[in-house]
């Protein structure tokens, strides 16, 4: 593609050089430069792009867009812009052909729920034939090419080349996690979303946001973005649990058609007659079209709300709620969500992601009722993560177990030990006995063995993770993995 033609849509406020090259990618990160790429210069958290022009320059770029001044290279364009992470997301939908309009894309943020809500969307479109992509924390789902994923949602010019390989593999719809830290970086800028669902929000990412109300209006932009969407106004919707504190917040900032799910409130989609074990749930839902029975292969109120999120999502598709029913009825779980480990041993093992202290709260909340004698949690807080929240975490913690392991979880450049003394002064508040083991591994094995019969064992946070990450090193490691071999040593 033309340099000219590429930066069409752009904010430009200078150029220097040529504009008349053949670009033949673009991308941020210098050490995937190739030959003839424009390399787009971005201020990070913890690099500056624009101290690695010379490595791009070397691998081939041709051109760059910054947002600082630089020492002109000859033979070299330069385009000068206020925000180049917002200019990385126009160039690379330019780029890749505007995918986002080819597709029908569903949108999902909350602090909690996205990527169960993606993939109980995913599987009830494609029980009603439609083939469909996904996009998220766990996993990236192109065609039949499934692999992990290493950030909720990823880095703009990486999200519009999915898409675009999901309009040439024939996809209908796409379904996506929409992070509050990617709507403040501009990760989704241009995307022309059909829906947009809102889960739920607690008092999270303030390492990322600084406060509550700059989280809040983060998580808004994915509705105020289905607004500008150039899809058509009347077949666009917004989902939102009118249950939560703050859904007045989405439904004032709405534009477009609107449906709202509960169970506590009157909503369009609403759960009755709520039934559940520790391993099941079924409900009635009622909807504008009509009610059904929903049968889940889990528990916890919070999958019910995930579970409306997607029937909501769904109806406003035209699918019909016995498609509906037949899909969640099928549906086991998203990867490492509530995940029940059985090797014949006389107690509950579940592993699960959840890693703040709204998600830990439902979930321990919910074993909390089945439980016939202990429940013993094994936990760690991911470093660089805001710190004052790890004290409210222990307390959440200590509140509903019985024995809690405090452990590591990616400490990255953090110390772990600090991290879990600073969880130890919130589970000390509800006197609650103890331990610190760091080892991760080990913590798995000391709860194991602490276990009796009709015990709960949940180990949290890490879910279907395959690494854990310190300052200089990424070690292999994976909680199921772990408490097999140890089962399987027993």
């Amino acid at each position: 593609m033309k340099l000219s033609e590429l930066i069409t849509n752009l904010e430009v406020k200078e150029v220097f050089g040529d504009l008349n090259l053949d670009i033949k990618g673009i991308y941020y990160d210098s050490r995937k430069i190739k030959r003839d790429f424009l390399f787009i210069c971005i201020r990070g958290f913890t690099f500056d792009g624009h101290h690695f022009i010379a490595e791009a320059i070397n691998k081939g770029a041709i051109a760059l867009v910054v947002e600082k001044e630089i020492n002109l290279r000859p033979g070299i364009t330069v385009i000068k812009v206020k925000d180049s992470r917002k200019a990385l997301a126009i160039l690379a939908n330019q780029f890749y052909g505007f995918p986002s309009s080819k597709l029908k894309l569903i949108g999902v943020t909350g602090t909690n729920g996205k990527t169960t809500i993606t993939y109980m969307l995913r599987i009830i479109l494609q029980e009603a034939g439609y083939k469909t992509g996904l996009l998220g924390t766990a996993q990236n789902i192109i065609g039949d090419n499934i692999v992990s994923s290493h950030m909720t949602t990823m880095e703009s010019v990486d999200l519009q080349k999915a898409l675009q390989e999901m309009v040439e593999k024939k996809n209908s719809y796409a379904v996506m996690e929409v992070s509050s830290h990617a709507l403040q970086l501009s990760r989704v800028e241009g995307c022309n979303f059909d829906l947009a669902i809102f889960s739920n929000i607690s008092r999270e990412h303030f390492e990322i946001h600084k406060n509550f109300s700059n989280y809040l209006e983060a998580k808004k932009k994915l509705f105020l973005s289905l607004n500008k969407s150039k899809k058509e106004a009347y077949k666009k919707f917004a989902i939102i649990n009118i249950d939560e504190e703050y859904s007045k917040n989405f439904i004032d900032c709405n534009e477009v058609n609107l449906m709202t799910y509960g169970i506590k409130k009157e909503s369009n989609v609403r759960a009755k007659n709520i039934e559940m074990d520790i391993k099941n749930s079924s409900f009635i839902v009622e909807t504008p079209i009509g009610d059904t029975k929903i049968v889940l292969n889990f528990s916890g109120v919070y999958n019910i709300y995930n579970a409306l999120a997607a029937i909501a999502a769904s109806i406003s598709q035209g699918i019909p709620l016995n498609i509906i029913s037949q899909a969640l009825g099928k549906f086991y779980g998203a990867p490492g969500r509530y995940k029940m480990i059985e090797y014949g041993q006389n107690y509950t093992i579940i592993i699960d992601f959840a890693h703040n202290y709204h998600g830990l709260g439902n979930i321990l909340q919910n074993l909390h009722r089945y439980a016939s004698r202990n429940i013993i949690t094994v936990f760690g807080h991911g470093g660089e993560k805001y710190n004052k929240v790890r004290v409210t975490i222990g307390e959440v913690i200590g509140k509903y177990s019985d024995y809690v392991v405090i452990t590591a979880d990616n400490p990255k450049s953090e110390d772990p030990v600090k991290i879990a003394k600073e969880i130890e002064k919130g589970v000390k508040k509800t006197n609650k006995e103890y331990i610190i083991i760091i080892d991760r591994a080990e913590a798995i094995k000391h709860a194991l063995g602490k276990a009796k019969e009709g015990d709960i064992v949940l180990i949290a946070g890490k879910g279907p993770e395959n690494e854990q990450i310190y300052k200089n090193k990424i070690l292999h490691y994976n909680d199921e993995e772990v408490v097999r071999k140890i089962l399987m040593e027993r």
